[in-house]
């Protein structure tokens, strides 16, 4: 679709006037929307990304997913290295975090407003990412530490924002579900090796020198390998600017500044924004599953396969996600991602509040615990490929997607990671957790209670809320996409005025 920017006062002002005007007749616009509901979407030549950029937008995604996972695998032995706490875990993802949402928007704007290349900015992640974990392999204090995650979380933020982007401007609608599934499931690829890999290296030792600085240094040639990928064999395609992309200085910060107040006068975009604040609390304190599960008293290579478990199946159930949302929205048009991500979160939360609650610490089996997270895997990840990313990127024109896509991240992730590992953590200790010379052996049931019960508490009781706040898109997806469909028209009419 051809559209302008949402900054665009003229644009605005028709769209303004159409909306204003079928306000003034609730049935007219009660008629409208059950009309624009019921009848089938815009039809749209289909799209996909090509095999090479696809393979390589997955391997970005993958790099992600690896930096995830390398400090919560590393708990334990950095724990007994380091003398570390559970509260400088909870420091560390939060400093990352913070970083990663302070720098993900101006990441999102350097690419939507051509001032960079999208490749070259996934290179410079990728960069920034290696000299990060390299360094983290020989880092001797807490302090360190803390500068490196930050750094990490600058250059990962110029990841997803600017992959998502690229996807939506490739994909044709029907088809975002599965290719934004595809890409998702590649992030939980590299997160499953990650965890893999670390929960049988991180507590080992190779002479005198731990195994988790092997980790890091094996994380860093990694990405340097992506960044090399991706400057030889990524091939970008033409992003289109808008008029708004030739200002500069104080016209182009006043006029990016009225792009993130228009998107927080889209009440869709508002509402992925509640949504998220409450549904990615959980998934900030998931990193504690392999912890969680040593204290219950599994062996290493149990708890490892435990923890990668669910990455794995989320591959699966992420595609499937997509693919069932993609069906779904056929069928009930913009009612229909909404509804996968109901279905996918009720289903959800039964079973990781079995998981860390409902089974007491050691009296469930390898075999329980592998069954519910397959199932969870399978059956509770569909909402973010499915739901998230196409409404996303089906609310605001093509030249804002990077953007949107960055301030949604910043603004749910900033709420999010501040409260989710410093709750876990605070709840945990309430709760009676302690790591003492029990805890050093490995198996200590009452801090893997201590930890379980704080673990159910931070995941459903967020995720409750987040069922409610997919409900509300039901009401405002609708109203957003036919707001939209009439700037355009207004627009289309204007130019074809102006032609004549």
């Amino acid at each position: 679709m051809d559209l302008t920017s949402v900054a665009d006062p003229v644009s605005a002002k028709c769209a303004n006037e159409i909306i204003a005007d079928d306000l003034k007749d609730p049935k007219a616009v009660m008629k409208s929307e059950k009309e624009a509901n019921q009848s089938p979407q815009p039809a749209e030549e289909e799209r996909e990304p090509g095999t090479m950029i696809l393979f390589w937008l997955c391997c970005v995604s993958a790099l992600e997913g690896m930096d995830t996972q390398l400090v919560p695998a590393c708990q334990f032995a950095l724990q007994r290295d380091l003398g570390l706490q559970l509260g400088h875990f909870a420091v560390l993802f939060t400093v990352q975090m913070v970083l990663t949402n302070l720098a993900a928007p101006f990441w999102g704007i350097l690419a939507d407003r051509g001032t960079l290349k999208k490749k070259t900015i996934l290179m410079l992640g990728a960069i920034g990412e290696g000299i990060a974990v390299t360094i983290f392999a020989f880092v001797p204090n807490f302090w360190v530490m803390m500068m490196l995650r930050g750094m990490s979380g600058f250059f990962l933020a110029s990841l997803r924002p600017v992959c998502n982007g690229l996807i939506a401007d490739l994909t044709s609608d029907n088809k975002r579900g599965k290719i934004f599934g595809r890409v998702q499931s590649a992030l939980l690829i590299g997160m499953f090796c990650s965890l893999l890999i670390a929960g049988n290296v991180a507590n080992t030792f190779v002479g005198d020198i731990p195994g988790w600085r092997f980790l890091f240094a094996g994380a860093g040639v990694v990405a340097f390998i992506v960044a090399f990928g991706l400057a030889f064999f990524l091939a970008e395609p033409h992003h289109q600017l808008d008029e708004s992309a030739k200002q500069k200085g104080c016209a182009a910060i006043r006029t990016e500044l009225c792009t993130v107040l228009s998107f927080l006068r889209i009440p869709t975009f508002c509402v992925m924004i509640m949504q998220g604040v409450f549904g990615t609390i959980p998934w900030s304190v998931m990193g504690n599953n392999l912890l969680f599960f040593k204290f219950c008293g599994l062996e290493d290579w149990q708890a490892s396969i435990l923890a990668a478990e669910g990455t794995v199946a989320g591959v699966f159930g992420n595609s499937i996600g997509g693919m069932i949302a993609d069906c779904l929205a056929r069928r009930f048009g913009y009612h229909g991602r909404p509804l996968s991500a109901q279905i996918t979160v009720a289903i959800g939360l039964p079973m990781v509040f079995l998981q860390f609650y409902g089974i007491p610490p050691g009296e469930g089996t390898f075999g329980v615990y592998f069954a519910l997270i397959a199932a969870f895997g399978l059956l509770g990840s569909w909402a973010q490929s499915g739901t998230n990313f196409p409404i996303l990127s089906d609310i605001v024109p093509a030249s804002d997607r990077s953007k949107v896509m960055a301030w949604e991240c910043a603004m749910e992730n900033s709420l999010a990671n501040a409260i989710g590992p410093s709750m876990v953590s605070s709840l945990a200790f309430a709760f009676g957790y302690k790591f003492g010379a029990e805890e050093l052996n490995g198996q200590s049931l009452s801090s893997a209670r201590a930890l379980g019960q704080a673990m159910a508490a931070t995941i459903c009781i967020p995720w409750v809320i987040t069922l409610a706040a997919y409900t509300l898109l039901h009401w405002s997806y609708p109203r957003d996409m036919r707001r939209l469909r009439a700037k355009q028209a207004a627009e289309a009419a204007a130019r074809e005025e102006q032609s004549v």
